[in-house]
């Protein structure tokens, strides 16, 4: 993980081989033999530390959804509560340290008929979505998804469907392999692009088939678009659609990385094939009636408490939301012992930002209430009161 690996120039089925945890795939493939063949399956990938947050995603996973867990790291107590949790769901788990761009390639290595991939922390209010979503891969669509990054409108990770069937006729189309994982032109550097995840490069066929989807502002460095992350020449990783802003205080570009799946639809929309949406929410950060998607629930802590108290930076809504859900986690009788520390770490990282958790829970309520989100369901009752 965090090492780019070289593709092989040989053609699809040798990429393949050189793709993340293929040494998974028999142990996946009887996994996926157990799932129900008549609907497709909606995938939620977590790591430890986490179950805070899957306790209150699984108050949205209507009754007859097909769903099923990929796990990362989780400890023995972990698997066990969420199992509880979960009533038996179908959970594949996984020793390695891997994130989403591996998952991305190895569930579309694995899967043969239309599948979806949801976070963790996005929260689907109207059930109906599921199906909305995987209903949108018609056969000549990719991909599809009600969030969209643009201005090239391509459908944005926390809550998508994937048509496996489109892969082998892109990869005809522009003459070559291509993953779902982030890509760049160059190795990544020792700024650690996108948090050190797993970063393939583009290859000649990439590149002339991005020069019919995607215009270049100069040699290797496309206009801004969602999904595209410039790293400046101080090791900083920030949206493309920044750039000015930057260029302005006196930084450059160094290079461009696209995130996870976002050069893949670049590759589908040059082969010919659709993105489709049935909504078209700009970005992941999403409050809306049928939906909430906070984003950066995992990461959000970085943060320094004394910049937040200082009103260098504005508390995220993803620290309001993980706070909530730890402390509601917390009340368990069965919690680890990992997430009762972090919850005593956490509450004195909230002081140290001087904000508590009634503040936090009043903030919230009043944040989902002028989105439209309906703040007397029961299923938000235990995080907004």
């Amino acid at each position: 993980m965090g090492i780019p690996p070289h593709a092989p120039q040989d053609g699809p089925g040798d990429e393949r081989a050189d793709e993340a945890l293929v040494h998974l795939d028999d142990r996946f493939q009887q996994f996926l033999a157990g799932l129900p063949a008549d609907r497709p399956v909606w995938f939620c990938f977590f790591s430890s530390g986490l179950l805070h947050v899957i306790q209150h995603f699984l108050r949205f996973v209507p009754p007859d959804l097909n769903c099923a867990f990929v796990c990362t790291g989780l400890t023995p107590a972990e698997a066990e509560v969420r199992d509880t949790m979960s009533r038996g769901l179908p959970a594949f788990d996984m020793d390695e340290p891997v994130g989403s761009h591996e998952i991305f390639e190895f569930l579309l290595r694995n899967l043969d008929r239309p599948f979806g991939i949801v976070d963790s922390d996005c929260f689907v209010m109207d059930s109906t979505w599921f199906a909305r979503c995987t209903d949108g891969l018609e056969p000549d669509v990719a991909v599809s998804g009600p969030l969209s990054y643009g201005p090239i409108p391509l459908a944005a990770p926390p809550f998508l469907a994937v048509n496996p069937a489109a892969r082998p006729a892109i990869e005809r189309a522009i003459g070559g392999p291509v993953s779902p994982a982030a890509y760049a032109y160059a190795p990544p550097g020792p700024e650690k692009e996108i948090d050190g995840a797993m970063v393939r490069l583009i290859r000649p066929h990439h590149e002339a088939a991005l020069a019919r989807v995607l215009a270049l502002e100069e040699h290797r460095l496309p206009f801004p678009q969602g999904g595209l992350l410039d790293v400046l020449d101080d090791g900083r990783e920030v949206r493309s659609h920044e750039r000015h802003h930057h260029l302005q205080d006196g930084h450059s570009v160094i290079r461009v990385v696209f995130d996870g799946l976002m050069f893949y639809q670049l590759m589908a929309l040059a082969a010919g094939w659709r993105i489709a949406h049935f909504r078209s929410f700009p970005g992941t950060k999403v409050f809306a009636p049928e939906l909430v998607h906070a984003g950066g629930i995992s990461y959000w802590h970085r943060l320094r408490p004394s910049e937040i108290a200082a009103g260098i930076h504005e508390l995220p809504w993803s620290a309001h939301i993980d706070a909530l859900l730890l402390e509601d986690f917390n009340a368990r009788p069965d919690a680890p012992e990992a997430y009762l520390a972090r919850g005593t770490r956490l509450a004195a990282s909230l002081r140290r930002s001087e904000v508590d958790l009634a503040t936090l829970r009043k903030q919230l309520r009043e944040r989902l209430a002028a989105a439209g989100v309906d703040v007397t369901d029961p299923r938000w009752h235990p995080v907004v009161g």
